[in-house]
């Protein structure tokens, strides 16, 4: 019988993380156990360290952990900078097949050129100096030799290796309190969310992909995962200017309510529970915040497939053709498929959940990223801390 599998995946932002307890069961099915919104970080990974450190059993011969831990970062909170690199070997050495210790040479070449220049630039993005900046995570993707993609550089022969190391940085306040996870016995997930979002949605979609996200302020951010140079897909990050909660605001200040009030309010009219007069008077507060988020969509010169990471739905009809993109749903069904879960799983799925836990974390599971040399940049990575 196939061995239940348990995670509990985090997704934490600046102002809070919400989470998602997630079980594979034996018949491969994916089983939500429970949904936590708006909770203190650090307070809700200390209450959860037992069930994710302590043993159970799980069988006649082993124990397993109860649940492996996944976290998301806000890219406020973390970033990852990928790096094309070139290695020429020389002609004598270029028909023997490469080896660990030659890819760890190299790496630690490329580390020293690269290292400084890229905390620096995660430092702007994240708004913290260098001493606050922590390199979390580091892999190696894209590899090829002499131009032939290789899942693992080790063993293959040829004279230009190309690959593309990617580092993680978080803002040390991050990297601390996450800091017994990484150091910790057994397999412990990270990533930036946007970034593994677009990873696990260019599996099923061409590239490029795109995701419009806010914060609950209303704060609307762009991520687009394209192909740039030797095949490596490269995330771009810009700002996206609306605001995603002008909507509830405007019924608010018109209605003078409050905004959990206005929130109901919105959520009635979204799904056409109001009257026609309503209606109409809701609409005249909605519909100007909907068009500016059209207008900068046009502006933003966005082409393929765009997806919505908002607070709150927009009253629109998905697919949205724009000029040159397409709003579309989360397809569920395709990411499910893709990663061998069964289609019937969709019926239960919100895009939202879809979106937010199950892509990322099918992303990072199914990871085709780990060889013998991601294995050991992470060992020597949590050493360091």
């Amino acid at each position: 019988m196939a061995q239940k599998e348990k995670f509990l995946i985090v997704d934490v932002a600046p102002d809070g993380a919400s989470a998602l307890a997630l079980d594979f069961n034996e018949r491969r099915e994916l089983v939500f156990k429970q949904v936590a919104e708006k909770v203190d970080f650090k307070k809700f990974l200390s209450s959860q360290a037992g069930s994710i450190f302590q043993k159970s059993w799980e069988g006649r011969s082993f124990f397993n952990s109860r649940r492996r831990l996944v976290v998301l970062a806000d890219p406020r909170l973390a970033t990852t900078i990928p790096v094309p690199l070139d290695f020429k070997r020389e002609t004598v050495a270029a028909d023997e097949p490469v080896m660990l210790g030659d890819v760890e040479d190299w790496l630690a070449r490329a580390t020293a050129r690269i290292f400084t220049r890229c905390r620096l630039e995660a430092g702007r993005r994240l708004g913290t100096g260098d001493v606050d900046t922590v390199l979390v995570g580091q892999r190696i993707g894209h590899a090829a030799i002499d131009g032939r993609v290789v899942t693992d550089l080790v063993g293959h022969s040829g004279k230009k290796v190309s690959f593309v190391i990617e580092l993680t940085f978080a803002d040390r306040e991050l990297s601390e309190a996450l800091a017994p996870f990484f150091n910790a016995p057994g397999e412990f997930f990270f990533a930036e969310g946007p970034q593994a979002r677009l990873a696990a949605l260019a599996r099923v979609r061409p590239l490029p992909v795109s995701i419009i996200a806010a914060d609950s302020g209303g704060k609307s951010s762009l991520f687009v995962l394209q192909e740039a140079d030797q095949g490596c897909c490269v995330t771009y990050r810009e700002s996206f200017p609306w605001d995603a909660s002008a909507m509830v605001r405007s019924i608010s200040q018109d209605l003078g309510v409050s905004i959990p009030s206005a929130e109901e309010i919105y959520e009635k009219y979204l799904h056409h529970e109001v009257s026609d007069v309503a209606k109409k008077y809701l609409s005249a507060l909605v519909l100007p915040t909907v068009e500016r988020f059209l207008r900068t969509l046009d502006k933003a010169h966005l082409h393929g497939s765009v997806y919505l990471d908002l607070p709150r739905d927009l009253p629109l009809q998905i697919p949205h053709h724009g000029r040159r993109a397409i709003i579309e749903e989360v397809p569920i069904v395709a990411l499910l498929a893709k990663f061998g879960f069964l289609p019937d799983d969709a019926k239960k799925i919100s895009s939202r959940i879809a979106l937010r836990y199950l892509a990322p974390f099918f992303e990072m599971y199914f990871d085709s990223h780990h060889s013998e040399i991601n294995e050991l940049l992470r060992r020597k990575l949590h050493w360091l801390a």
